[in-house]
């Protein structure tokens, strides 16, 4: 099943786009831009959703536990698979007094907002992960549990409506703006091995949240005050804010010479694409001296998920249909490659 939904995601070859669905041992396709939707109000809790590049709409709430893979969130040049692109942002939000819990996005460029609303009856979201996804930004407005953010391009921020969120992580992405606003004296907030882009000269005004901040390279921004940072690295100012956060093993402005120097491809910003509007790689010029507490470098390329962003559906490497059948048959020659699994 993941090799036939790899074929679909390899549909720019025929120009289709389509929305393979699979539920249990049953399989669906759908084509068009609205072939997401109709795969969604098709899906039971449980299924899995195999995107083709292409755009897609998207449907107005999304109330089912299900999976949703695209082709990636970038074009992949090497292998010409174009990105999964859905054209608006993404509201969850299950049906009143019932869970939307486990539901998994991989390998999509969401243009705008990803929306998780309350209308549970005050009941946990739990067990949603988004890996190697682009977004604007994450708005929480319910209490969460198992939260997991990997791997992504965020264009915005991660904001919660000073809710609780237990088991929250955002792990080896580029955040470019914060991660605020929830309720730090009952969160359990990790952001590990990010890139953390935003900077301002309102920098007592607009800090990072108070939350736990390991492996992480900030620009230029203070953290708010009772945070905990373990192996930092944050550029110009100082991460504190009036020494009341809590540091170890963090490295500051005067560790480094300036910012051309710190990653090797000498770019002189914290920018997401480079002056070839090539998503960057984020290695360090240096990695032994910014060491992270595994002993990786700090940033996006050390931890156990190491920057990536081509998603963990399997890759055809070559294909090649017959023009005519023989004997009434078809012959089809398929190679394809696994790909490390991102859950």
């Amino acid at each position: 099943m993941a090799l036939f939904g790899a074929m679909a995601a390899n549909a720019q070859q025929t120009e289709t786009i389509s929305a393979t669905l699979q539920t249990g041992d049953n399989t669906q396709v759908f084509y068009s831009i609205t072939a997401l939707v109709d795969a969604l109000n098709a899906a039971d809790n449980g299924s899995i959703i195999t995107l083709s590049s292409g755009t897609f709409n998207v449907p107005s709430n999304i109330e089912k536990q299900v999976k949703i893979y695209g082709a990636g969130y970038l074009d992949d040049t090497p292998t010409g698979i174009k990105r999964t692109y859905l054209n608006g942002g993404i509201t969850l939000s299950g049906v009143y007094n019932e869970h939307i819990d486990n539901i998994y996005m991989e390998g999509l460029y969401i243009n705008g907002d990803i929306n998780i609303n309350n209308a549970s009856n005050d009941e946990l979201i739990e067990g949603l992960k988004i890996v190697k996804c682009s977004f604007n930004s994450i708005n929480i407005r319910e209490n969460c549990d198992q939260f997991l953010v990997r791997q992504c391009y965020v264009r915005g921020a991660i904001w919660g409506e000073n809710i609780t969120a237990t088991g929250f992580s955002v792990e080896n992405s580029w955040i470019g703006t914060r991660i605020y606003n929830f309720n730090a004296a009952t969160s359990g907030i990790v952001i590990k091995n990010c890139v953390v882009a935003h900077s301002t000269s309102y920098s007592y005004d607009y800090p990072h949240g108070a939350y736990y901040y390991e492996n992480c390279i900030f620009n230029n921004k203070y953290v708010d005050a009772g945070a905990v940072l373990v192996n930092c690295l944050g550029f110009k100012n100082a991460m504190t804010n009036g020494g009341l956060n809590t540091n170890t093993n963090c490295y500051y402005e005067t560790d480094f010479l300036d910012l051309p120097t710190l990653f090797a491809d000498h770019q002189g910003n914290f920018n997401f694409f480079n002056t070839e509007n090539v998503a960057r790689k984020w290695i360090l010029a240096n990695p032994t001296k910014f060491a992270g507490t595994d002993g990786n470098p700090v940033g996006p390329t050390g931890g156990d998920f190491p920057w990536e962003f081509v998603p963990s559906t399997p890759r055809i490497t070559s294909s090649t249909i017959a023009s005519k059948t023989v004997d009434g048959k078809l012959s089809i020659s398929i190679k394809a490659e696994a790909r490390p699994v991102s859950e």
